[in-house]
């Protein structure tokens, strides 16, 4: 192989994609604004709701049915606007109140809509009062018979967290990282690789190419190179853009609830690097096998649909190895996308698994060799370059 020649291939293609604008938008408009539209539509949409909620507990009422004073009072303590009521789970469902009452016996029953927020805010809210009232009529038979309340709590259960700041937000943001890291990557590499195969062929210049000096395996590199650079950039962009968003705090978090997890995300240095080094194979692996099955296409419009369940494929893999209580045993780590999104999970944890992670990069360094092979096989093939 000629590295003038690959250079120039190179070089070739990255102008190409520069110039095309479906690629500049997967490729860098879309990693650098999904981020943080994400997280600024994500924190109003989660304040509206939350406002909404306080809103409809302050206007409607809950409905009541009970003949016992102590009931009454203990709800009324908590701030709950009451109103008779005599069906209450049709006074519930028509949404006439946000939760109903019934005290029918030893029994007190709460309606709630479980799948309404406000509705089942108020629930918790009535149970609350109604555990108060029932503890303190307790205490007071208790006193009644001489008995001390300190037989209600012998003992007393305190749950103790031991995970750091930083290793909770690691695992919130350990869930989702890796998914859309590899999301955005193939679909982010999907374009420039559609216009540098199935374009070319389109725009009738793969011919011209082919008549050149150049040879098939230099031909096939220089396009592979560029295909990873178009999904690195947008990798990189990815990242930088979910640093910038979490260190802003662009979910618009309350100080004291979300606001110090998202201080100490543990995108450090030392992260980043590990992150990034466990995606360079996987950089390989996504051009190497889109060029291959975009290869077939004959326009640009049959690329997509070749090329758009590949990423469907991405999804599912992606998805999955972010779930926490999975760990990764040597035969996991043979998955690809899998195993790349649990070490990054892994990492953001700051629990970096030396032995997964050197199992992850052989099997995707080997998983990416064949792929470019099975790449370069095709651009060599004439019945899959000119298709008709």
């Amino acid at each position: 192989m000629r590295l003038r020649i690959i250079r120039a291939i190179y070089r070739k293609e990255m102008l190409d994609l520069i110039r095309d604008r479906r690629t500049l938008i997967s490729m860098v408009v879309v990693p650098v604004m999904l981020v943080p539209l994400l997280m600024v539509v994500g924190g109003r949409a989660v304040e509206m709701i939350r406002q909404k909620s306080r809103d409809e507990a302050k206007s409607m009422s809950v409905a009541l049915k009970s003949t016992s004073p102590e009931v009454t009072a203990a709800l009324k303590k908590a701030g709950l606007n009451l109103v008779p009521g005599d069906d209450l789970r049709a006074a519930v469902e028509s949404k006439k109140s946000l939760a109903g009452v019934e005290e029918a016996g030893r029994e007190i029953r709460v309606y709630t809509d479980s799948s309404n927020p406000s509705s089942a805010s108020i629930g918790d809210r009535i149970r609350v009062a109604l555990n108060e009232l029932k503890e303190e009529k307790v205490r007071e038979s208790l006193r009644a018979k001489g008995v001390p309340e300190s037989v209600l709590t012998p003992f007393l259960v305190k749950r103790v967290n031991i995970a750091s700041e930083r290793k909770m937000a690691g695992a919130v943001w350990g869930s989702m990282l890796g998914y859309l890291l590899l999301l955005l990557m193939f679909s982010g590499g999907m374009y420039p690789v559609i216009d540098m195969t199935a374009g070319e062929k389109e725009r009738k210049t793969l011919e011209t190419f082919l008549s050149s000096p150049a040879g098939r395996d230099e031909i096939v590199l220089g396009k592979i190179l560029a295909a990873m650079t178009a999904i690195a950039l947008t990798a990189a962009l990815t990242l930088a853009s979910v640093v910038v968003s979490l260190k802003s705090n662009q979910l618009g978090a309350k100080p004291g609830e979300m606001q110090a997890m998202f201080q100490t995300v543990p995108l450090d240095a030392r992260t980043l690097s590990l992150i990034a080094l466990t995606l360079v194979p996987l950089i390989v692996f996504a051009a190497s096998v889109m060029v291959a099955i975009a290869m077939f296409a004959r326009s640009f419009k049959e690329g997509q649909s070749y090329l758009t369940p590949l990423i469907m494929f991405v999804l599912f893999p992606a998805l999955l190895g972010g779930l926490p209580g999975l760990e990764l045993t040597p035969a996991l780590c043979l998955i690809p996308i899998f195993n790349a999104s649990q070490i990054i999970r892994a990492t953001l944890l700051g629990d970096f698994p030396v032995q997964a992670f050197a199992i992850t990069f052989a099997a995707n360094v080997a998983y990416a060799a064949v792929a470019f092979m099975v790449a370069k096989r095709r651009f060599e093939d004439e019945s899959v370059l000119f298709r008709s």
